[in-house]
């Protein structure tokens, strides 16, 4: 057996004798198994004739030319590591969690809190804007027990148009007679409006010269008429019709004259915002209950209202009147409170 791996082991020396091509594979390849801290064991079958003899038997002999791979190249995890990973996959995972928990909060929080705001002031500006077109002196807030108490509701009376009416008699210069607007004494059904021909107005408004109080406006006295029908004239003798004509079922007259000449169009009924529960409403009532809405004209202005309260200072020929708004709404997470001051044209 001796002579065997003698003869194995002096052949193998001999073979790194062929061409440099072979000889250097040979060398690379031994060279990095004696780097290799591990082996792959490289059997070959070779004869016993090989180099001696004329038997034919086999032999293997080992060889470390190839390398095998480390056992830790192969290892999977065990049951410990991966319950380490994932015991610090979760504690990881839960500190993130409670920071975007925070953040998500904090952003639906604010997001509520817009949307509670810019509905607030969407109903407080809806309220401003149509006292902008009341009737001068005709604003009340109401309690329950009258007009004039700070309260939850407020009502008015809105202004279609406006104008200047005729306070001569005579004719025009075209030879139509003038209708002035008939102040007591006097009585007439009909008077010019010396603005122009394109004013707007319709059979069963109403109209209204000089009003300076806002309890007599509601009742049925002298301050308003309405209208019964509209027509025009010529003043100058050329066309087109250039003063309209407004009319009365009847011969009528106002109490006094406006300083400025102006008389003021009205809606036949009023407009009133008011708390029901936790809910603003929008809505019409007419001349004789004004503090009661119509039933059919309520409107959704505002939700969530947890208090309302409406106070208004009455204005003077010197200055405008003043409406104070002080809402306060909650919707379970968020509360908001809004005061607000709108002016009240009052000039009449």
């Amino acid at each position: 057996m001796n002579n065997y791996k003698k003869a194995i082991t002096r052949r193998l020396w001999l073979s790194n004798a062929k061409p440099n091509n072979q000889r250097d594979t040979k060398l690379r390849m031994l060279g990095f198994a004696l780097l290799s801290p591990t082996y792959i064991t490289y059997k070959k079958r070779v004869t016993r004739n090989e180099g001696q003899g004329t038997g034919k038997q086999a032999a293997w002999f080992s060889s470390p030319l190839v390398p095998r791979p480390s056992s830790l190249s192969m290892r999977g995890f065990t049951l410990i590591e991966l319950v380490v990973a994932i015991t610090l996959l979760g504690i990881v995972g839960s500190i993130a969690a409670v920071f975007l928990s925070n953040t998500l909060e904090g952003y639906s929080a604010l997001n509520r809190r817009d949307d509670l705001q810019t509905s607030l002031r969407m109903a407080v500006e809806r309220i401003s804007r149509e006292l902008r077109h009341a009737l001068p002196n005709s604003v009340c807030t109401d309690d329950g027990s009258g007009c004039n108490n700070p309260g939850s509701i407020v009502y008015f009376i809105r202004t279609i148009d406006a104008g200047e009416y005729q306070t001569r008699s005579g004719n025009y210069a075209g030879g139509q007679a003038r209708a002035p607007l008939p102040v007591t004494p006097t009585s007439a059904s009909s008077f010019d409006v010396l603005s122009g021909n394109s004013l707007n107005a319709a059979v069963g408004q109403w109209v209204v010269v000089y009003n300076t109080d806002n309890t007599d406006i509601y009742s049925s006295g002298s301050r308003r008429r309405q209208i019964n029908n509209i027509s025009s004239k010529d003043t100058d003798g050329v066309a087109p019709d250039d003063v309209s004509v407004i009319q009365f079922a009847s011969a009528v007259n106002f109490p006094t004259h406006s300083p400025s000449r102006r008389f003021h169009v009205i809606e036949n009924n009023a407009v009133i915002f008011y708390l029901q529960g936790t809910d603003l409403y929008r809505a019409q009532s007419n001349f004789g209950s004004p503090a009661t809405a119509t039933g059919g004209t309520e409107k959704l202005l505002l939700q969530n209202v947890s208090a309302c309260t409406f106070t208004y200072v009455p204005g003077s020929l010197l200055r405008s009147g003043l409406l104070r708004i002080n809402i306060s709404v909650n919707n379970g997470t968020e509360s908001l409170q809004m005061i607000h001051e709108a002016q009240v044209y009052n000039a009449p």
